[in-house]
């Protein structure tokens, strides 16, 4: 996935279902797993690396949902980020920029 505007080129999975096109604009969300939250005191958003899976995360949280105990964030694009099973969404504030290893298996779904 490009992200436009940017030097991005994600590789992430996605459903067949979806109906992308190679090459068209799709306007969605990405779905991840945290391996473990950290609290970040500088920098900005990234995705490491920018062409390839997406490893190193670091984005702020937009929103948390502690009925799924996931964190809405942005992070270059939004990303829907299951929390740690000894962590919890709760922990974690809307604005707060936080840093993390992403699992392998990352998603995009359309919008």
């Amino acid at each position: 996935m490009a992200i436009e505007g940017t030097s991005y080129h994600l590789d992430l999975t996605c459903a067949a279902s979806d109906g992308l096109t190679i090459g068209r604009v799709a306007h969605g969300i990405v779905h991840g797993t945290a391996l473990r939250l950290h609290r970040a005191r500088a920098g900005g958003v990234f995705i490491e690396p920018v062409d390839g899976t997406p490893r190193i995360v670091q984005g702020r949280v937009l929103a948390t949902d502690t009925h799924t105990d996931r964190i809405l964030l942005n992070a270059v694009v939004p990303i829907w980020l299951t929390v740690p099973a000894d962590q919890a969404a709760s922990d974690f504030s809307s604005g707060e920029l936080i840093n993390f290893y992403l699992a392998s298996g990352a998603s995009f779904q359309k919008a």
